[in-house]
């Protein structure tokens, strides 16, 4: 008996040996993170214009958000509790102006795009003034605006004429990924889930959660997301965290989350209304969610291979997996757990990439951006507050001193799931080059990766010593901007600041980088050659971070035989001038794409120098 329990227990020993050898040898996915620089289109029943051919969804698919004018809906926008006394004139005008709505529609339920047609053409005439819906609508902050449109929504619901239903059913937001006509787009969804399937084996689909946390209205787009990526091939849930369910979790009642007090933790932290109206189902599933507590949230984390956060609000999805001390909750470190060990694929989207960026690298925390333009950033710098609130300035609800397009972020970080510089996205298509580079310089951060629209910066980790501390290449239609602040010079503050001698690349689609001992080196793709456009032209732009333009003037410099760019961004006769010029170091590459029948012409470039300097 003695000789068998020890042979059990060797043998147990044994086992368990070999399964943490297993473990430890583990090959990591390709790429563990998926990072989106947003803009990504998609052909759903809600949003033809990206379908590539009509007519592709029935009529029991969601085509719109519906809206119901009705007595009792005004009765809501009129409560005192949400309007700031001072906005008093514009709560009124606006009563008036639906009131006028009502009665050209009476109950007839109502598209989003028909009610403010209606809303921003109506006229009328309030104690002796005309008042006119385009002003009033205008003078709206985002947040009055929101709060008006919530409390008109409806549950948009199917029309079944078979059977006669007691409790209508709520019409779902279809997606289908094989007629989106940006095939971009597509390549970058199937990426995420072909990683996932590397992590899953090949003897099941990979199971995908979909987390919504940075919306605004965190119910919106959980029809959209899980149906896109059971198109793309994988198992999809929906993982309802979001910083209503976390207060709820840490503000406890007889020892239990204050689950019944979600409505008013989405109103107070999400500023959106009504949702229980609008989708009972995700409502109920939300409240089933908060009352299994973080235990069980933990569990659905474990089982996934792969987690894609949603674009919106990137410090929602922070409150959503940190705690109100900005501890790390059970569920960030469950991701961070096995992210760290090659088990999930981790891929964000616009704020969903933005808030993986946190942690410490060369012993400096590596903070999160949350706000702002390159213009105010040049000219006040950045801030370490909470982001104002967009349209602020409208209703003077902006506070700390700010407007609402300063730059701000936070000290602390995000996530922290990335943590060799900070992530910047949209980034190209709305001239964000001079706030990250102000950011860097204000916060004394080595790096920054600014991410394009359809494009997605994949970031690769490993668990040998000899390969690099990370990997990084780049996939779909644009690029990335990368600024390494080693050697770069700076003087003054404020709108005076003075920045000389920015480090910048821009690496495309096939490029690829790796970080090791806090050396950065870049590999452009084989298909890319040096250009042979002999010209010289002089290059310059007079709105250089408006659009594109700053990309668009970087091109012809990274094209041609020019040696210097110069560009500036004034407002009201200040801001500052831009000099992009290269020097013994800098190399160019371009090439030629062509995916299905798009064909896209591709510039890369490293170490494009940057100047920013007050205008005289």
């Amino acid at each position: 008996m003695r000789s068998l329990s020890f042979y059990i227990t060797a043998s147990l020993l044994a086992c368990s040996v070999s399964a943490a050898t297993t473990g430890a040898s583990k090959k990591f996915p390709d790429y563990s993170l998926v990072l989106v620089g947003g803009g990504l289109q998609s052909c759903t029943s809600v949003n033809t214009r990206g379908c590539s051919a009509p007519d592709l969804f029935s009529a029991a698919a969601k085509s719109a958000d519906l809206f119901s004018v009705s007595t009792a809906h005004l009765n809501n926008i009129a409560g005192d509790s949400f309007w700031n006394p001072e906005r008093a004139i514009e709560q009124q005008q606006t009563l008036a102006l639906l009131e006028f709505v009502r009665s050209r529609i009476n109950n007839e339920q109502v598209s989003e795009r028909e009610l403010l047609r209606l809303w921003r053409s109506a006229e009328i005439e309030i104690d002796g003034i005309w008042v006119s819906g385009k002003e009033n609508y205008s003078q709206l902050s985002d947040r009055e605006r929101n709060f008006v449109l919530d409390q008109l929504q409806v549950m948009a619901t199917a029309q079944d004429n078979t059977t006669r239903r007691r409790t209508p059913q709520r019409q779902k937001e279809y997606a289908n990924l094989a007629q989106t006509s940006d095939a971009f787009s597509i390549e970058l969804y199937r990426k995420i889930v072909e990683l996932a399937q590397q992590v899953a084996g090949p003897a099941r689909k990979p199971r995908v959660l979909v987390v919504t946390a940075s919306s605004r209205d965190p119910f919106a787009a959980v029809d959209f997301y899980t149906n896109l990526f059971t198109e793309a091939g994988a198992d999809v849930s929906w993982l309802p965290i979001n910083a209503a369910y976390q207060a709820a979790q840490q503000n406890r009642v007889d020892n239990k989350p204050s689950c019944a007090q979600l409505p008013q933790y989405l109103a107070a932290y999400h500023g959106t209304y009504q949702r229980e109206r609008v989708y009972p189902d995700l409502m109920q599933q939300l409240r089933e969610f908060c009352q299994q507590g973080t235990a069980a949230a933990v569990e659905q984390i474990r089982r996934a291979d792969a987690i894609f956060i949603n674009g919106g609000d990137q410090s929602l999805t922070l409150q959503a997996l940190r705690l109100e001390d900005g501890s790390v909750s059970a569920e960030l470190k469950q991701i961070q757990s096995m992210l760290d060990a090659g088990q999930i694929i981790v891929a964000g989207t616009s704020a969903g990439t933005a808030v993986m960026s946190g942690g410490s690298y060369q012993g400096r925390i590596t903070p999160m951006i949350s706000n702002g333009d390159s213009y105010n950033a040049m000219r006040f710098g950045a801030f370490d507050l909470p982001a104002p609130q967009p349209g602020c300035d409208k209703d003077q609800s902006c506070s700390n001193g700010l407007a609402e397009n300063h730059l701000t972020f936070t000290s602390t970080g995000g996530l922290g799931l990335f943590s060799w510089g900070v992530l910047d996205t949209h980034f190209s298509e709305r001239g964000r080059q001079g706030r990250l580079i102000r950011l860097l310089n204000d916060t004394q951060t080595r790096f920054g990766f600014g991410i394009d629209e359809a494009t997605a910066m994949l970031v690769g980790f490993s668990n040998s010593d000899s390969e690099p501390e990370v990997k990084m290449s780049v996939l779909g239609a644009a690029g990335v901007y990368v600024v390494d602040t080693q050697g770069m010079q700076n003087a003054g503050e404020g709108s005076a600041t003075v920045i000389k001698q920015v480090n910048t690349h821009y690496l495309t689609r096939g490029d690829a980088m790796e970080i090791k001992d806090g050396v950065l080196r870049t590999r452009f793709a084989a298909w890319k050659f040096a250009p042979n456009n002999m010209q010289a032209p002089m290059l310059a732009s007079g709105e250089l971070f408006e659009r594109d333009n700053y990309k668009q003037l970087a091109h012809l410099l990274c094209l041609t035989q020019s040696r210097q760019a110069d560009g500036k961004a004034v407002k009201v006769g200040q801001g500052q001038q831009i000099s992009l010029y290269k020097d013994h170091s800098s190399y160019a590459r371009q090439g030629v794409y062509q995916l299905q029948d798009k064909e896209v012409q591709y510039c890369s470039y490293r170490n494009f120098r940057v100047d920013v300097q007050p205008v005289q």
